[in-house]
């Protein structure tokens, strides 16, 4: 589990000016939140497009407002050159985001990227109309030595369940 690896902190070596808060994660900052839908099914081999599945989403909302309507001051850094990302390149040029963030597998990260959008111009059906474009947000992870990448299961359902 997580909490049983060890920490730079716990050799006390500290990163940064700041200080965890008291379950040192990300919703000890006021206000965001985040939600998750996990995906398991199948067992036995691998079976691409079937399975076995073992993937998700998870989502970070930095506020509970629309957060196109009341964009979030933010930054981004890519850790390596072949990271499958969506996003990252307006978020650099303007430092704002305008949907939540969200983190995937590899192959779902357009699956994830087109739910987002959908969810964006239900909420703001001006979109693209009265207003600019969004721009959504998702970050990836390769799942592939667990899951079945090809079957790409995570849905446009999966995510809302997340954002819920």
């Amino acid at each position: 589990m997580a909490e049983d690896r060890p920490r730079l902190r716990d050799w006390g070596l500290h990163v940064g000016l700041g200080r965890p808060g008291p379950l040192n994660a990300i919703t000890d900052v006021s206000g965001i939140r985040v939600g998750h839908t996990t995906l398991i099914s199948g067992e036995g081999p691998l079976c691409p497009g079937e399975g076995p599945v073992r993937t998700g989403v998870t989502i970070i909302l930095p506020h509970g407002d629309d957060i196109f309507r009341h964009k979030v001051r933010a930054a981004v850094h890519t850790i390596n050159g072949y990271g499958k990302v969506y996003g990252f390149e307006q978020v650099r040029e303007e430092g704002l985001i305008e949907s939540p963030i969200a983190l995937t597998n590899t192959l779902n990260v357009a699956l994830v990227a087109d739910a987002l959008i959908q969810q964006a111009i239900r909420r703001n059906p001006g979109i693209g109309i009265t207003s600019g474009s969004v721009n959504v947000v998702v970050g990836e992870t390769n799942d592939g030595y667990l899951n079945d990448l090809q079957g790409r299961h995570v849905r446009a359902e999966h995510v809302w369940r997340a954002i819920d």
